[in-house]
Formats: C-alpha cells, sequence, structure tokens
C-alpha cells in the first residue's frame, strides 16, 4: 500500500511539474524536473550581459542556443556591470573594443531596473539614476528575454548581485553614490553588502523584491543570490590583504538576507522559483546549506571533487562558470567529468559572443576575432549523450569498480546497477590502451566506445557476460573516451 501511493505521489508530482516552474526531480533531487521531463542543465553562453547591455540582440544570441541543444543561460541584474576601460579574455587584461565583452555597455546603452532620473552625471554615459523608481523598459526587456527563452526551452539563471572585484567597478554601478540622486552611502567597494549600511541594503532588498515579482510567471527562472561572493572582500590583484577564498559569516549573513527576501516576496506570488547560492571557486564542502537554497554552484570546478563531496547533501550541484571558455580541449574534459560525476550543470563562459557578433562565429568587425563554435560543437555532443541515458535513476560510479585502472587514466562514470553505464575516461598522459575489469551481474551486454569530440562510434559488440567480472578491452585513444554498457 505504501508503495502504491508512493508512486500516486510521484505521478501527481510529475504531472504538477508540466506548470510549475523548472524544480528539483521528485525521484532525484540532485536533478531538474521542468514541463513534466527530467532536466539536466548544458550551455555555452555569453558574459552575462544580454539584458542589461542594448546593443546585444538577445533573440540571434538565443537562437544559437536553441540551434547547439542548449539549454541554460545566465543574466547579470543592471546592479553591477563593467566598463569600457578593458575586458577579461583567458587570463589576460586586453582593451575593450577588442573583447567587447557584453557585461561592459558602450556608454549611455547599460539599462537596468532603475529609471535615469534628469540630473546628468552618469560616469559611463547618459543620466544618473534615481533608486526610487523602476525602468518599465528594462523590465520589458528582461520578460521578453525570458519569455524568449522559454519559447526554446532554455532556462535563464538569473543573477542578482556579485562581488565588485575592484574600485572601479563599483564606480559603475547605479547604487555607487556618485551614480544616483538618492544620497546612498559613499562605501568602500568591499563593504557594499555590509547591513550596517542600511539604505544600501535597503535598495538592494527592493530591486530583489521588484524583480522576482515581475519575472514570478516565467517557470524557466531561478535566481543566484551573488556571483562569486567569496571575494566580497576584494580579490588578490586588487587587495594585498586578501590571498585566497573567504568565507565569513559576514558573506552568509547577507546572502541569507537577498535569499529570504525571495522567499517571502514569492509567498504572496503564484509560483515559487529555487535559489542558487555560488559556493566556491574550484572546491568546498558544504558544512550547513540555507534552507531556502536548492542549487550549488561553483566555478572552475575540475577535478569535481566539489561533485562527490556534496552529493550526500542532496540537491543539485552545477559548474556555473569556467576560464578560457573558447578552449575546446579543456572545456570538453571538465564538462563531460563534472556530469558524469553526477553533476546537473555545465555553464561554459563563452567569450566568443561578442557586442557586435551574437553568432559566436569570431565575426566581431572591429575587435578579436574569438569562435567558439568547436566548444559548443564538443558540448552538444555531451548533451545529446546525457539526455539518452537514464540519469534520474542512476548514481555516481565509485572509486575502484573498475579494477587496477591506471593512475594516469581518470574515470567519472553513472550507473544504474548491473543494467547501464556511461563512463568518462581521461588521460593526463600518453598510454597504451588496456583492458580493465569491471564487476557486472552475468547477462548479455552491448559495449559501446564513444569519442567524444564527435560522437563517433569507435567500438561496438554484444557479449554474454557468464562471469563474475567483465573484461573491457578499450580500442586506442588519444585523450578522452566514453564507455557506454547497456544489458539487453
Amino acid at each position: 500500500m505504501k508503495s502504491f501511493l508512493f508512486s500516486i505521489g510521484i505521478l501527481f508530482l510529475l504531472f504538477e511539474g508540466i506548470a510549475q516552474p523548472i524544480s528539483l526531480h521528485p525521484e532525484n533531487p540532485h536533478y531538474f524536473i521542468y514541463k513534466g521531463k527530467p532536466a539536466l542543465l548544458i550551455t555555452s553562453g555569453e558574459h552575462y550581459g544580454a539584458v542589461l547591455n542594448q546593443d546585444i540582440n538577445y533573440q540571434a544570441y538565443l537562437d544559437v542556443q536553441e540551434g547547439y541543444g542548449f539549454n541554460q543561460t545566465r543574466i547579470f541584474s543592471g546592479a553591477y556591470c563593467e566598463g569600457n576601460e578593458s575586458g577579461f579574455l583567458n587570463g589576460q587584461y586586453v582593451e575593450w573594443d577588442k573583447v567587447q565583452n557584453t557585461l561592459s555597455p558602450r556608454p549611455g546603452r547599460l539599462i537596468t531596473p532603475w529609471a535615469r532620473s534628469s540630473r546628468e552625471g552618469y560616469q559611463n554615459g547618459g543620466n544618473k539614476f534615481d533608486l526610487d523608481r523602476w525602468d518599465d523598459a528594462y523590465f520589458h526587456r528582461l520578460k521578453d528575454f525570458c519569455a524568449k527563452a522559454e519559447e526554446r526551452g532554455i532556462i535563464v539563471e538569473i543573477v542578482l548581485f556579485t562581488a565588485l572585484y575592484k574600485p572601479e567597478f563599483w564606480r559603475n554601478s547605479p547604487l555607487h553614490p556618485a551614480n544616483n540622486i538618492n544620497d546612498t552611502e559613499d562605501v568602500p567597494y568591499n563593504e557594499f553588502h555590509l547591513l550596517a549600511h542600511k539604505k544600501l541594503i535597503d535598495y538592494q532588498l527592493k530591486m530583489v523584491a521588484k524583480i522576482v515579482e515581475e519575472v514570478n510567471a516565467f517557470d524557466n527562472i531561478y535566481f543566484e543570490i551573488c556571483n562569486e561572493p567569496y571575494w566580497l572582500k576584494g580579490i588578490p590583484e586588487y587587495e594585498a590583504s586578501i590571498k585566497e577564498q573567504l568565507f565569513l559569516p559576514e558573506m552568509e549573513e547577507w546572502q541569507a538576507l537577498i535569499a529570504g527576501q525571495i522567499r517571502e516576496t514569492e509567498k504572496k506570488l503564484p509560483r515559487q522559483h529555487l535559489i542558487a547560492q555560488n559556493i566556491a571557486n574550484t572546491y568546498y564542502k558544504v558544512k550547513e546549506v540555507n534552507p531556502a537554497v536548492s542549487v550549488l554552484n561553483f566555478h572552475y570546478a575540475f577535478p569535481p571533487a566539489a561533485v562527490a563531496d556534496n552529493y550526500h547533501i542532496g540537491i543539485p550541484v552545477a559548474f556555473n562558470e569556467t576560464f578560457a571558455g573558447d578552449h575546446a580541449p579543456d572545456r570538453r574534459k571538465e564538462a563531460w567529468a563534472f556530469i558524469l560525476a553526477g553533476g546537473a550543470v555545465y555553464s561554459n563562459l563563452d567569450w566568443s559572443f561578442a557586442i557586435d557578433d551574437v553568432t559566436g562565429l569570431g565575426r566581431n568587425v572591429s575587435g578579436k576575432k574569438t569562435s567558439g563554435k568547436e566548444v559548443r560543437d564538443q558540448l552538444r555532443v555531451l548533451k545529446h549523450t546525457i539526455d539518452r541515458f537514464d540519469y534520474i535513476r542512476a548514481s555516481p560510479v565509485a572509486p575502484g569498480e573498475f579494477e587496477e585502472l591506471p593512475d594516469n587514466l581518470h574515470m567519472q562514470g553513472l550507473k544504474i546497477a548491473d543494467r547501464s553505464y556511461l563512463c568518462y575516461f581521461y588521460k593526463e598522459r600518453k598510454m597504451e590502451a588496456g583492458s580493465y575489469m569491471l564487476s557486472l551481474k552475468k547477462g548479455r551486454y552491448t559495449i559501446t566506445f564513444i569519442d567524444p569530440i564527435d560522437g563517433k562510434i569507435l567500438k561496438r559488440n554484444s557479449v554474454r557476460h557468464k562471469q563474475d567480472k567483465l573484461q573491457l578491452d578499450f580500442p586506442f585513444f588519444s585523450d578522452d573516451i566514453v564507455l557506454k554498457i547497456e544489458r539487453g
């Protein structure tokens, strides 16, 4: 009877999921459910300025995402933007007009939740902002972006705040006292999150409530509280006292306040959306999760230890920013490893999307011609493969299940025990192809080796397995290979 009632409950939740925002999957909350179907998110997206930068043709950009079968993108709210002094590409500072960073609008082309006043003086062109009035044009653009994304099956991660990194970026913000007519506190850039600055915090909370209200009707959104909050006190390049990421009570307190505002606002609204918290760069073992938070975000999370060491929490673990986003071999490796470790999101920061070139094909006439096509082609193979695997019923393959792998051959995999496996193997250095043993229930299996670059089958055979362990004879591969095992 309990089993029957549980099944009815699952069917009810699945039915409800058709008319609900993207949510945690009721059978396996390490992943999502969207429009009644299992979902994990893979993309290669622009630098978060598609809404706040009025020169971005976001419909054309979303068409590119849809064409590759990608289903996620990130946007910043407008409380932060980067100026025209420089951009950041592949670890090197270069002139703005060469990068055409989408998060750095041309003078006068920034649009934010706040309306412009009649007083001149915003440092990046146009009038100062009036934090007591909303800009209807901004919210029209925000909602149209979400609607166009929803038409294409694309989930929008709305990032409300971010670390400011350096004084120059703080001076770009409408919240900076020089940029508004509302006399916000003149605070250091690395204190804008401190609760003691009550007037500044009040404007932040009002912005959160307004955005949450305006986008409540959309099912294809979730919120991130703050991008890289562990750099709120500054980064080593600009603050000599900062040596590493910081995880301070004041940061948790502020993020809890923002998350609470989202929850409090949505209590009065028809839909409740997921909230993500950016945990760390590379790795961090989470000790306690804010009850309002449902997604754990990491940046540069390779090797994917952040998945394994936080998997027990039972919510999605996301890799939502990468480095050198147009370098295909590294992006392919980290994406496959993260997703097959049990991750739920891989969002590549793709610098090939420029202000004047949303194709991502290197057609940026006035600047650096960077193409992200190779990365996107290879990520499409991952998306295609994982979408055809029953990951909702799967769990990570434990270390040691493949016997006697050499030290320089690494594996991440998902399995439905004794039924199907999807595993990714990658090398640190040159080695010969080998044979490795896997403990597996007796039966008939189809064994397929796939090239993750283009999805081509390298080897396939069917075997009747009669022993306790199955010998897998790998074909030669240069860098990495995918193994799929299916029973029956």
